[in-house]
């Protein structure tokens, strides 16, 4: 099925339960829970694994360049890069 075949298939399921106020609240509810259900499958989250790993290779990299005498970019570099 479509997108627009779905719309319209829940439009039509609606149109028949739509004079029943429980079954309403009900398809609602439902409705309701699968767009939340959506919103944080779209939420991406940094764990903390990731975040322990970030900081130990930018730790990593300034003892590298502590040893080797390279400096790093500065801020205006970075920035006129992009």
């Amino acid at each position: 099925m479509t997108t627009m075949e779905l719309n319209a298939e829940l439009f039509r399921q609606l149109s028949i339960i739509a004079e029943d106020e429980s079954l309403m609240r009900k398809a609602v509810k439902a409705v309701t829970r699968l767009a939340k259900q959506k919103e944080t499958e779209d939420t991406e989250y940094i764990g903390k694994e990731e975040i322990l790993k970030g900081i130990d290779a930018g730790l990593k990299e300034m003892v590298e360049r502590k040893h080797s005498g390279n400096k790093a970019k500065t801020l205006e570099e970075l920035i006129n890069e992009l």
